[in-house]
């Protein structure tokens, strides 16, 4: 880990981990690093690399995402993850590059479980259509001095609204990735209750999620409105996103 980097700084690859909003103030310095060829920006992403092609050349770019989570407290990091670490990388125009191969080979060695991705933007946004009502979720409920986890009628609107994302992503032609997220649309919505309230209420989701959440509003707020004006003019039904959204920043 690095807190600068200087123009003439060699390295085979730069991972950029930060949160999206704080991506910006570090786009001219990559840009004036000529000699590093790959850049993984690793993070919630809805924009895709619209931003980054304005100061890199497109070659340089991949975009990622870490199985992590986690929020800063009293100068300590605590971060949770599951057994096995997931990195998912991919190239902009979705090949499964020398480059990403060798890349995995790297983090594999690493004891780090490497996914290539044939569609990360695709997968990027089904990520984000999946923790946007959740964050909403969490935010409503912190209002009322409670948590998700423990608030029935916000973790019904929560699956509601994560199933309008899934259809409104659905109508734009953009797939749904990983594939199991499609299951969310038709299992049953008792069973999905069950399960996302385990894992809410679980150490992991403590950490993970509400608590990443909390600690990173600015970055929750910036993919929200992102993803919302993604699908804002899809026919899909986005009443209960709707909702959700006016509960959090009203």
């Amino acid at each position: 880990m690095t807190d600068k980097l200087n123009p003439e700084d060699n390295y085979d690859i730069i991972l950029v981990i930060m949160q999206r909003q704080q991506i910006t103030n570090i786009l001219p310095i990559l840009k004036n690093n000529q000699k590093a060829p790959s850049i993984i920006f690793v993070g919630n992403n809805v924009e895709g690399a619209t931003e980054y092609l304005k100061f890199l050349n497109r070659d340089r770019i991949l975009l990622g995402f870490g199985g992590v989570g986690g929020y800063r407290e009293n100068q300590l990091v605590i971060t949770a993850y599951l057994d096995q670490i997931s990195f998912y990388v991919g190239e902009l125009d979705g090949k499964i590059s020398d480059r990403l191969k060798k890349i995995e080979l790297v983090f594999t060695n690493s004891g780090i479980e490497v996914k290539l991705s044939e569609n990360i933007d695709a997968w990027l946004k089904t990520h984000t259509s999946f923790i946007s009502p959740l964050a909403m979720g969490s935010y409503a409920a912190r209002k009322h001095n409670t948590t998700l986890g423990k608030d029935s009628e916000l973790v019904n609107l929560s699956i509601i609204g994560i199933r309008e994302n899934i259809k409104a992503l659905k109508e734009l032609d953009i797939p749904i990735l990983p594939k199991k997220f499609k299951m969310l649309s038709w299992i049953p919505k008792f069973i999905i209750k069950r399960k996302l309230l385990n894992l809410i209420n679980s150490d992991y989701g403590m950490i993970a999620l509400s608590g990443h959440a909390r600690a990173a509003k600015n970055e929750m707020n910036r993919i929200i409105k992102n993803f919302r004006y993604l699908v804002k003019d899809v026919k899909t039904d986005l009443s209960s996103n709707n909702k959700l959204y006016e509960l959090s920043f009203a």
